[in-house]
């Protein structure tokens, strides 16, 4: 009999990304509707740089939704205007 040894090596970076990257994919087939916090999340850009570059555009203002003093966007319609915008940089 032939004496077996298994070593398994796990890459826990490795895991991490990949769960955090189906977690993304998961949130964004759900989320309705985002703040700028969310979006500066989402986008890895600044607040300020959002409000500048994208959030008087027309194609993107269209999507807000106010209530009282805040702010919302409906997420994949603005993502689909932002994605627009940038490629017309």
């Amino acid at each position: 009999m032939i004496p077996a040894n298994l070593n398994i090596e796990i890459d826990e970076k490795a895991i991490k990304q990949h769960i955090e990257k189906r977690l993304d994919e998961v949130i964004n087939e759900t989320l309705v509707l985002v703040d700028v916090k969310g979006l500066a999340k989402r986008l890895s850009m600044s607040e300020r740089f959002i409000e500048e570059e994208f959030l008087h555009d027309p194609r993107v203002r269209q999507f807000e939704v106010r209530k009282s003093k805040k702010r919302w966007f409906w997420y994949q319609q603005s993502i689909e205007a932002i994605t627009e915008i940038i490629n017309e940089w």
